[in-house]
Order: C-alpha cells, then structure tokens, then sequence
C-alpha cells in the first residue's frame, strides 16, 4: 500500500504495438501475440495496443477471440493499458455529403466495446489533422463535435477516451 512517500513512487512501463507492426519500411513485423512475448521479454509492465489493421482490427476479433486475447495478457502477466485509436475529425470537411464524424464515431465506439471486452477502460484517440484553407474556428468546432459524438459512445462501455 502506498504510503505518500516517494519511495513508495513506481513508474510502469508500457509497450505500444504501432513499434511493432510492420507499417513503416524497415521497421520489425510482429503478430499480436509475438509483440505480447516481446513485450514481456523487454520487461514492460503492460501494452498499448493499436487497435487496425495489422494488429486489432475490431472487425477481426469476435467474443471468442477477444476472450483469448484478455487470457493471453493476463497469462504473460502483462497489464493492457488502452487501445491506440486513430480518428481525423476533420478529414472529408470537404466532402458534407459524407458523414465522417459519425464513421469517426462508430469506429471509435467499437474500439471501446473491444476495450471493455479486453478489459481496459482506456482508448486513445487522435483529434484532427489541421486543414489549410478552413478556418481555426470552423476545424475546432468540427473536433468537438466529433469527439462528443464518440465519447457518448465510449462511455456506452464505461470506456475513457484520451487525447
């Protein structure tokens, strides 16, 4: 138990899978499941784990598989942090005919229900890639309303998100 000292402080560290998912040239490929070994090899406490295409897409796990991978962390003895989710809500501001703070939305609300299924509560989120030629105001305003979109759904799972 904490005493309030700062020798009772630990910092825990945590390994994000984005380092190990093959998507820039040159960089190491590892499965879910061999970045998890790596992870504990390396000695982190727990992982963050990007939650697309190669790694934790929500459109490839279903309840079986999430309730393998939750057994799987807890197995290593390692903690899942969060999930990385990467949103743009002011991506297709050009385009109003699509709804793209809504599929930003959705996307981020499956993420948390995959969250919760894994047993962590957090879900890490980008807000918006500045666009040249629309006002500050106006992309503001965009990623509020996006993020307040996403966060009714998060909290659908009692899922936090982080910026």
């Amino acid at each position: 138990m904490p005493t309030g000292n700062y020798k009772d402080f630990k910092v825990k560290t945590c390994l994000h899978s984005i380092g190990y998912a093959g998507i820039w040239r040159g960089q190491a490929t590892l499965s879910v499941d061999d970045f998890l070994i790596k992870a504990k090899e390396l000695g982190y406490d727990g992982v963050v784990l990007m939650a697309k295409k190669p790694h934790l897409s929500p459109l490839d796990y279903s309840k079986e598989d999430r309730a393998r991978l939750k057994k799987r962390v807890s197995d290593l003895g390692l903690t899942l942090v969060a999930l990385a989710g990467y949103s743009d809500f002011t991506a297709g501001y050009d385009k109003p005919g699509i709804p793209h703070n809504e599929i930003h939305a959705a996307y981020i609300g499956q993420i948390a229900e995959l969250a919760a299924d894994l047993g962590t509560n957090m879900v890490r989120i980008f807000t918006g890639y500045e666009r040249p030629g629309i006002p500050y105001d106006r992309q503001y305003a965009i990623v509020v309303e996006g993020i307040q979109m996403a966060a009714r759904e998060a909290q659908k799972h009692a899922v936090t998100l982080v910026v």
